[in-house]
């Protein structure tokens, strides 16, 4: 652990109506939304000269009623602090921006459902707050789950680069946990950062997600969003599934099975 410098159903078309009202939503556990101290972040690094970060995910939970919201919500950005991209080797990395929904009250775990993930090329920059693009939609009286997905910056051989993604946070305050997972670290499951190793309990992530409420049908099985379950929706879903995409991941394992097309057909029936 290293801190900062050291460490087939029945295609028939079903109508339904998305929510009528569409209210800001920004779900933010910071204090300090927009400031990234230099020095605060903990990621999982190697050990030995040059420091180089492993696989590394961060975590966010935002249950909806805890921000006084009742309806679905569509998220459209994110707002994720870095405190540090060096890349001397990679020039760029893509990190994975995944959204998840899960009921209330449930803090970061593998196997959630997938609502929205998209990768975002990204290239050197230092205590800054950036703007991603990444589209989901939660339902009603559910929790939204968060997750930044960097991958292992060794080279392919596993020799060390040089080349760091550190998270931005700062210590000014939350209202809920941050979270960490890291295999390579032996910490399998998202975990609070204060009970990692001695604790860090003075990293607070900033990781906002931005949207409003309604927006969307608040629907999986509408794959092409146009408000009705037809076979198009079976078309566009047996494309991102060639193309593996998450939002074809239906049941959430990370994997591509035929137990994907069983889930989507098995919501496509019930209707929404």
């Amino acid at each position: 652990m290293k801190k900062d410098h050291v460490l087939c159903a029945s295609m028939v078309g079903l109508a339904f109506t998305a929510a009528q009202a569409a209210d800001p939503v920004r779900l933010s556990h910071s204090v300090e939304e927009f400031l990234v101290v230099v020095g605060t972040a903990v990621a999982c690094a190697s050990s030995s000269a040059p420091q180089t970060t492993n696989a590394n995910q961060y975590w966010r939970s935002f249950t909806l009623a805890d921000f006084g919201i009742t309806d679905a919500v569509t998220i459209s950005t994110l707002e994720v602090g870095i405190e540090t991209i060096r890349l001397p080797v990679r020039l760029e990395v893509d990190v994975t921006f995944n959204l998840y929904q899960a009921p209330a009250g449930t803090a970061p775990a593998f196997g959630l459902e997938l609502i929205g993930s998209s990768v975002v090329t990204l290239t050197e920059r230092s205590a800054e707050v950036v703007t991603i693009d990444v589209t989901g939609v939660v339902d009603a009286g559910r929790a939204l789950i968060v997750e930044v997905n960097v991958p292992n910056l060794r080279s392919a051989t596993g020799a060390l680069t040089g080349d760091v993604y550190f998270p931005g946070a700062n210590p000014f305050g939350q209202t809920a946990p941050s979270y960490l997972s890291s295999a390579p670290c032996g910490i399998t499951t998202p975990t609070d950062y204060a009970f990692i190793g001695a604790g860090f309990p003075d990293v607070h992530l900033v990781l906002i997600a931005v949207g409003e409420t309604g927006g969307g049908t608040g629907c999986r099985a509408d794959m092409d969003g146009d408000g009705a379950l037809t076979i198009f929706d079976f078309l566009t879903f047996q494309n991102l599934f060639a193309a593996q995409d998450p939002r074809a991941d239906f049941d959430g394992d990370g994997q591509f099975t035929i137990f994907d097309f069983l889930t989507f057909q098995n919501e496509f029936a019930a209707g929404c």
